[in-house]
């Protein structure tokens, strides 16, 4: 049936808004997305609410909540849906149709606007520009001692001899297995994380085959500039949003990591090393949740360390960067700071933007918590006793190498 006119709206947008409309016509506000969105209990409206004002025909209410572009995109609404409706993908659509009709100014959506005009102009987002200019229209960084450090270190890499090249770290065996390696856009600028990636995959027999030229997946845009990476080989990757980004122009991706433990798990002489006994795993929301946190569990496992776990989804809770962008400690990111700081134990996660989105929130609430990306935590090592990375400070933990703990209040 076609839209009843509206002056008040395009014909095109009346048009479109009908469409959603009965694609969620068979919603029944039952809440099952909000409820397992990771950033449900941050959002104003979250997807239960939009869906509502969509199904009422309030437009001007949809297209001005910030709740669009605070969404991650990570599929969880969609995935969890009594109905079978496309959550993800409606919010996603209307997206598009804010980027047309709308006007909202929010952190995340102007994100969106200046990485898309980045990349309409260079193949790579520089965090130092996109950072100079989200300052320029007025959005300073929420943790701004974290913002200024990470400015720094850019810097001094930018000078003669600034940072060492990962070549000077990767040394793999003549034997090794090469991979082909995606590297995104966030780890290639930290010069020292990008070596350790190359030298832990060393360390298991790998070499990272890295395509240096590779453009942007794509996903800071948030969906309006496809990947600017183009290949019809299976890629490994470092980043869980890569991946998404990946997936949206069919590009098929697996995580590094879980390749990595895996290997170590089937390879005889090599054995799992972990920087200290015990730490707290943390995936984020847009990794494959369960087999990123399963990849963790094994690695406790080899290397002899508790994996200390409290209620599931507290491991994938928004880190605090929602729809790209760090707003402060969440209550699912100071929650797992909390439950990190009274076990005395790391954090160590599997996606670079969450590891410093975490450093931002421990320094937020004054928490003494370490947070770790994957390789300054575990490596390979021969079993004729080649040492392992240097240790962390975790305190002495159970030898079950994995442990769920009830939380205070449970």
């Amino acid at each position: 049936m076609a839209a009843v006119a509206d002056a008040r709206h395009p014909q095109e947008l009346l048009e479109a808004f009908a469409a959603l409309k009965e694609e969620c016509a068979i919603c029944y506000q039952c809440g099952t997305c909000t409820s397992s969105c990771p950033s449900g209990r941050e959002l104003y409206r979250g997807p239960r609410r939009i869906v509502r004002l969509i199904l009422a025909g309030e437009i001007d209410a949809v297209l001005g909540s910030d709740d669009l572009w605070r969404c991650t995109g990570c599929g969880a609404c969609t995935a969890v849906c009594r109905m079978d409706i496309d959550v993800a993908g409606v919010l996603q659509r209307l997206r598009e149709l804010e980027r047309r009709y709308g006007e909202i100014r929010c952190a995340e959506r102007t994100a969106a606007r200046v990485a898309t005009g980045h990349l309409e102009r260079r193949r790579r987002i520089d965090n130092l520009r996109f950072g100079a200019a989200m300052v320029s229209r007025g959005y300073v960084p929420k943790d701004k001692v974290g913002a200024a450090g990470q400015g720094i270190k850019l810097v001094r890499q930018m000078l003669p001899g600034g940072g060492r090249r990962q070549t000077d770290e990767a040394t793999p065996a003549d034997d090794a297995v090469t991979l082909p390696f995606y590297a995104g856009c966030s780890l290639p600028q930290d010069r020292e994380l990008h070596a350790a990636v190359h030298q832990v995959a060393a360390g298991f027999g790998v070499r990272l085959d890295e395509a240096t030229d590779a453009g942007c997946c794509g996903h800071p845009s948030r969906g309006s500039v496809a990947s600017l990476f183009a290949t019809d080989a299976l890629v490994y990757t470092a980043c869980p949003a890569c991946d998404a980004g990946l997936a949206e122009s069919g590009i098929e991706s697996v995580p590094l990591w879980d390749a990595l433990t895996a290997r170590a798990a089937r390879s005889p002489g090599m054995e799992l090393r972990a920087a200290g006994d015990r730490f707290v795993p943390y995936v984020g929301c847009i990794a494959e949740r369960d087999t990123a946190l399963a990849a963790l569990g094994e690695a406790a496992r080899q290397s002899n360390a508790t994996m200390m776990v409290d209620y599931p989804t507290l491991h994938s809770g928004c880190c605090g960067a929602l729809g790209g962008m760090y707003r402060g400690a969440t209550k699912s990111s100071a929650r797992l700071m909390e439950f990190a700081a009274r076990r005395q134990a790391p954090v160590v996660t599997t996606c670079l933007l969450c590891r410093d989105n975490l450093r931002s929130a421990a320094r937020e609430l004054r928490l003494r918590v370490p947070v770790l990306l994957w390789p300054e935590f575990f490596r390979a090592a021969s079993t004729t006793g080649l040492s392992g990375p240097p240790t962390v400070g975790a305190p002495t933990a159970a030898a079950d190498p994995t442990t769920r703990e009830e939380r205070p209040d449970d």
